[in-house]
């Protein structure tokens, strides 16, 4: 068995960085005690500051006063010449740096903590920290040895789904070490990590009651390219456990309503360890939402019984965000009773399935490739009138379409035509047309004609008639793009025929129908608009992948 890390297709790994909520900027802390406003020191390190003779694959280390915000790590860290590759680790409140490839010898190095690195409770160290140090010319000519694994070799009871982990006596080749690794019997689905000297190898549940052997093969190498001198085998035997795990309790509790959109933090309690490889979430059966609020990576408490998932951004309003946890196991391979098991709660405040407020922003790939963004311009509160603009990956706007929203409606008022960027002219309807009626999901079934016409310049005029509609019932639109679902989506067609006139003589025509998906709180999240005549025809398809509202 080869380990390495599949595409992210669990709710851990959908959403990718480490997680930490910064506590508020208050006059207290959490337990009302005072607040922490001393700025974090660096008690010690390794190598000392301006030392030679310095081993070229470390692990090097920096040890801090008190918990920093891991969140800012290794961003604020940099180690040169140049931009060296390394890992960034954690032992208690000491940072651990290793290099992913070997240093030059007798060459001068340098590893900076750069001042803005805060503590847990936002204090900052207020200085770059660097230490400076010149590394050794002597070969490295001594094999590496593994100094401990968790499952010990003999190991009984154990759980199927524990991460398995393989400490070195110094820093390896990744690559090299990761294939060296096999398992029997071979587990359904692996990943592994590295946190510095140690490698973790996450997989699916072993079987029930089986003896599990590991074995790290020679072909494991530290940087230097020594050879683990023998083959390394130990082995475990697992558990027996045949109950079904349940989702015993949530924050919030699941069904909940009325939740403050400024909600940080979810947590889901099971009856027992769970299997996180697992937690495979298919687009199908998870909120599409939530890759917008969720950008963090949640966490597991220390035996697997209970997850954290960090809101990272305001809900929205009015919302039922959920997840079902289709084939998630316990750590014996019980699947979750019931199969699959439904959480959602819904936060307060009244949805809109069409927000309308200056700078919100949408941004498409229109056709699977091009980037296309959508934003509301000049949105007035007091007349209703806002303008809705397109533009494209290089900032290009492609068009601008005039709207104005009453208490019942929203009325289309015209458009300005650009060409690579350039404004070419602009369309006003002599009479506004009635392009929805507002909300939209009170209407679901109902159509709007329109006839009207517009003056382009002084040549050229134009007639539109047609009619807007939106379909009798909601649906439910998966996105790949998000790996997720929009749930009941209302779909907003507009149809309109067109002729154009130069001088009172007919010089063209063509047709349009433009279809939008409109998901709860989020807006547009899939447009595509057909097009005949005039011309040109063909198929635009717009597919949101990321919102600010």
């Amino acid at each position: 068995m080869s380990y390495a890390k599949p595409v992210a297709l669990c709710l851990i790994l959908l959403l990718a960085a480490p997680l930490f909520i910064a506590s508020c900027s208050t006059s207290s802390s959490t337990d009302g005690g005072p607040r922490d406003t001393t700025a974090p020191t660096i008690t010690g390190q390794f190598p000392a500051s301006g030392a030679s003779d310095v081993t070229r694959t470390g692990p090097f280390w920096l040890a801090f006063s008190e918990s920093m915000k891991k969140s800012m790590f290794p961003t604020n860290v940099t180690m040169g010449p140049g931009s060296v590759d390394f890992d960034a680790s954690w032992r208690g409140d000491t940072l651990v740096v290793t290099p992913n490839a070997l240093l030059a010898g007798g060459t001068s190095y340098t590893i900076t903590v750069l001042g803005a690195c805060e503590d847990a409770h936002g204090n900052a160290l207020g200085s770059d920290h660097a230490i400076t140090f010149t590394t050794t010319v002597a070969e490295d000519v001594t094999s590496p040895t593994i100094v401990s694994t968790d499952p010990e070799n003999g190991a009984t009871g154990v759980v199927g789904s524990q991460v398995i982990e393989i400490t070195f006596s110094e820093p390896m080749n990744q690559g090299n070490t990761q294939g060296a690794v096999s398992a029997f019997p071979e587990p359904a689905d692996h990943w592994t990590e590295w946190d510095g000297l140690t490698l973790k190898l996450n997989h699916l549940a072993f079987p029930q009651d089986s003896l599990i052997t590991i074995t790290i093969s020679t072909g494991a190498t530290d940087l230097t390219g020594n050879h683990l001198a023998a083959p390394y085998v130990f082995s475990f035997r697992t558990q027996t456990d045949h109950t079904r795990p349940t989702l015993v309790s949530a924050s919030p509790a699941n069904g909940a309503t009325g939740i403050s959109t400024s909600l940080l933090a979810l947590t889901l309690n099971f009856s027992e360890p769970m299997d996180q490889v697992s937690f495979h979430i298919p687009a199908e059966n998870v909120d599409a939402r939530i890759n917008q609020t969720v950008v963090s990576e949640p966490t597991w408490n220390a035996d697997y019984s209970s997850l954290t998932v960090p809101i990272t951004k305001s809900l929205l309003s009015g919302c039922t965000y959920w997840v079902e946890f289709l084939n998630a196991t316990d750590g014996a391979g019980n699947p979750i009773n019931p199969n699959p098991t439904n959480y959602q709660f819904t936060t307060a405040g009244t949805v809109t399935f069409y927000p309308i407020k200056s700078d919100d922003t949408w941004n498409f790939v229109r056709n699977g490739s091009d980037e296309v963004t959508r934003f509301i311009h000049d949105y007035n509160q007091g007349t209703g009138t806002f303008n809705e603009v397109f533009v494209d990956g290089s900032g290009h706007t492609q068009e601008i379409t005039h709207f104005k929203k009453t208490s019942t409606e929203i009325q289309h008022l015209g458009r300005d035509e650009y060409q690579g960027g350039v404004y070419q002219s602009t369309m006003t309807w002599d009479a506004p047309l009635t392009y929805m009626m507002f909300p939209p999901q009170s209407h679901l079934g109902e159509t709007w004609n329109f006839s009207t016409a517009a003056t382009i310049d002084d040549s050229t005029t134009m007639s539109l008639s047609g009619h807007t509609a939106i379909e009798a019932s909601t649906v439910d639109l998966v996105s790949e793009t998000l790996n997720g679902t929009f749930k009941g989506c209302c779909i907003h067609h507009l149809y309109a025929n067109y002729i154009r006139y130069v001088h009172g003589i007919s010089v063209d025509s063509g047709t349009m129908h433009q279809i939008t998906w409109l998901s709860p709180g989020v807006g547009p999240v899939q447009i595509i608009n057909i097009n005949s005549g005039g011309g040109g025809s063909g198929t635009d398809t717009l597919r949101v992948v990321d919102w600010s509202l």
